[in-house]
């Protein structure tokens, strides 16, 4: 692991995951996050998470892949992955369609 790469944990929009309690919105998860004193990055990314309740810590980490690229924290090429396990194909002499 590099040393000296990336942000303070505790400056982290995940930081504040296991100090709330659940079920909770996205809008009191900003909340929180503010009355924590994070930073404004991390509130605003919170922010773009999609607005519903969620029921755990893990349910709000699986958005933050694609709130990370709606939020343009992962480069400027950002596509949207879509629904990969609908889309995707194999190839070969017997392709499987996924479903």
């Amino acid at each position: 692991m590099a040393m000296g790469i990336g942000e303070p944990p505790e400056q982290s929009p995940s930081a504040i995951l296991s100090e709330v309690e659940y079920p909770i919105s996205r809008d009191d998860l900003a909340t929180a996050a503010a009355e924590a004193g994070a930073p404004a990055d991390a509130i605003n990314f919170l922010r773009s998470l999609p607005d519903r309740i969620y029921q755990s810590p893990d349910e709000v980490q699986r958005e933050f892949g694609e709130a990370g690229a709606r939020f343009g924290m992962f480069g400027r090429d950002v596509r949207h992955r879509g629904n990969l396990g609908k889309e995707a194909v194999e190839t070969g002499a017997a392709p499987t369609r996924h479903p």
